[in-house]
């Protein structure tokens, strides 16, 4: 069995080793092993108690976090060690201010000590010190003999106080590299380009610590820098406020295409403090990067800390916060990139299928009115002759009336077409839309049986619920005209599943989605058909344009959803619906779909 570190004898070196060892392969959580660490200095000091208290460097103060041994109580573990510098006093704040170890064997004639217990005689205090030179946090240890710690014990407690100040680290950057992976993963599902930059900031915040961050991108039009998204008080200027090309901070690090990180930046030289997210009296460190593409700069991603109060509190940003902070920037790069090629597909579809509706409405609108032009002029014909028949101009009368009518529905499927993505978003119950679609276009006659599998219990989503009706009336209308003669239409509901969100345009998009599925027993959609019925104008039905999908789809893609046919050719055709629920943050407006 191996020895425990209470067994441990400080005067046998490798034995402390082997100790400190073990706990670095632990594999325990940060919060287990400072809380180890203070137990076993404790234990093995022969002290009566000691806490360890962490360093807030916003603050400048000391936040005792771990406790162990007699007398704590709940008051006394939540105090907090406040590091003065007009009095200096106070061992664990001297030891935090000093980074250096502070053992004092008689306490009553020590000049820093405060007195907490009424037993103390005697006090050691050791920081931990990172890599950096900051102290992230300091053990204290106190007994009630005189003279309590020998030098043993200290070098014991300061191996621990380095294993502590590496474990710290070590988690520091697990929990970073978690942020950027989770940043990554996020991004890579980012098509709008709009809601990227807020995300940025979002995940920024949970990867470094700061009072404010704001992201600033090229503006194509004017060439400068445009505030985008921001945490802090710039939030009210998002849209508005403007950097040129080398002006300030943030324009410096757009012209030179370089990184920036000073501690004081209202007294640098490239300083202008046009708009800034702290006054100048607390200002403190400040880090900025270019955002740079395949293209070239595409923006300035910059945060900023409040000054500390104590000169010996350094918030400067590290080496190791700026690569991170270039990290995130270079991710936001690339999916901001990839939202504008998105953009671009997305225009060069539209304008292709403008294109294709253009050629196809001129020829179908042309017909018509070729059509409606002969029928006027046999009209005017027969009311031109002495021998009119009144019957035979009614019967051209009706061909000119249902001509019309038939171009009264071209325009109304294009209006529909080109309204499709215009939306407005409410919180709305799925499960209701669907009954309410079904109660308005469901034919109470019709030969088909209808059943509805509704899951209960399901997230809202964020909808129109007037667009999103009209999208399951007509997948209803589709289902019931391929099956003239009776047949069977299902609904169902449930939360997606992952081989649901494989359809998605970003798979591994970690949002929860609502799906929806329509499933007919007709004769299903050809497999050779299958990617082209979305297709603007692609029909097999003798009635209507083939716009009627192509409609549906618009509708699904502006709810940020996806739509597709997955039924067996033969067998029936079954479209299925993901839809995102809705998101944390700002509640939209909900109505009640219930009747």
């Amino acid at each position: 069995m191996e020895p425990k570190l209470s067994n441990i004898d400080l005067h046998n070196e490798s034995t402390l080793v082997d100790a400190i060892g073990r706990l670095v392969i632990s594999g325990e959580s940060i919060n287990d092993i400072l809380q180890k660490i203070l137990e076993q200095s404790v234990t093995v000091c022969s002290g009566v108690r000691g806490f360890l208290a962490i360093v807030d460097h916003d603050r400048g103060e000391l936040d005792v976090r771990y406790t162990f041994g007699e007398g704590w109580s709940e008051e006394k573990r939540l105090g907090r060690l406040k590091v003065s510098e007009e009095t200096g006093r106070g061992i664990t704040s001297h030891v935090a201010a000093t980074s250096r170890p502070y053992n004092a064997p008689n306490v009553r004639l020590d000049p820093y000590y405060i007195r907490s217990f009424d037993d103390v005689k005697s006090e050691l205090a050791v920081p931990l010190v990172d890599g950096y030179g900051r102290t992230r946090g300091v053990i204290n240890l106190q007994s009630v003999h005189l003279d309590g710690f020998g030098e043993e014990c200290e070098r014991f407690v300061q191996a621990l106080a380095k294993l502590g100040a590496i474990a710290m680290v070590v988690a520091d950057h697990r929990s970073r590299e978690t942020a950027l992976v989770q940043i990554g993963k996020e991004l890579t599902g980012f098509t709008d380009s709009e809601a990227i930059p807020q995300k940025v900031l979002d995940v920024t915040a949970e990867a470094l610590s700061f009072e404010d961050c704001s992201l600033f991108l090229v503006d194509r039009s004017s060439g400068k820098l445009i505030l985008r998204a921001s945490r802090g008080p710039l939030k009210e200027m998002i849209g508005k406020a403007a950097y040129d090309i080398g002006e300030g901070l943030t324009g410096w690090i757009a012209q030179n295409k370089q990184s920036i990180r000073v501690h004081n930046p209202s007294s640098d030289s490239r300083w202008r403090g046009l708009h800034q997210e702290l006054p100048n009296i607390e200002d403190g460190a400040f880090m900025g990067v270019p955002i740079l593409g395949r293209s070239g700069l595409l923006g300035v991603l910059r945060v900023q800390r409040r000054r500390s109060p104590y000169n010996w509190f350094r918030n400067d940003f590290t080496e190791d916060e700026e690569r991170i902070l270039a990290t995130i920037a270079g991710q936001l790069a690339v999916a901001l990139e990839n939202a504008r090629l998105v953009d671009q597909l997305v225009k060069t579809e539209r304008l292709a299928a403008w294109g294709e509706m253009s050629a196809r409405s001129a020829h179908m609108i042309g017909n018509r009115v070729f059509a409606i032009k002969g029928d006027i002029n046999e009209i005017e014909y027969i009311l031109g002759t002495s021998e009119s028949d009144p019957a035979d101009a009614w019967k051209l009368l009706e061909s000119v009336k249902n001509g019309i009518f038939l171009l009264e529905e071209i325009l109304n499927e294009f209006r529909e077409f080109v309204k499709a993505t215009q939306i407005e978003l409410v919180e709305a119950d799925i499960n209701s839309l669907i009954k309410e679609a079904v109660e308005e276009s469901f034919p109470k006659r019709s030969g088909s049986v209808l059943r509805l599998n509704l899951q209960g219990d399901l997230p809202h989503v964020c909808a129109d619920p007037t667009k999103l009706k009209r999208s399951f009336s007509e997948l209803l209308e589709n289902a019931i005209s391929f099956q003239p003669d009776g047949g069977e239409v299902v609904i169902t509901t449930s939360m997606a599943n992952a081989e649901n969100k494989s359809w998605l345009k970003s798979p591994s998009d970690s949002k929860e989605y609502v799906t929806l599925s329509f499933q007919d027993s007709g004769p299903g959609v050809k497999t050779e058909d299958k990617p082209k019925i979305f297709n603007p104008f692609f029909t097999s039905r003798a009635k209507g344009m083939g716009l009627g999908l192509s409609i549906v789809k618009g509708i699904i893609d502006a709810h940020d959803g996806a739509i597709y046919e997955n039924g067996i050719p033969g067998a029936g055709a079954k479209f299925t619906i993901l839809l995102p629920c809705v998101c944390e943050g700002p509640r939209r407006k909900q109505v009640n779909t219930e009747e």
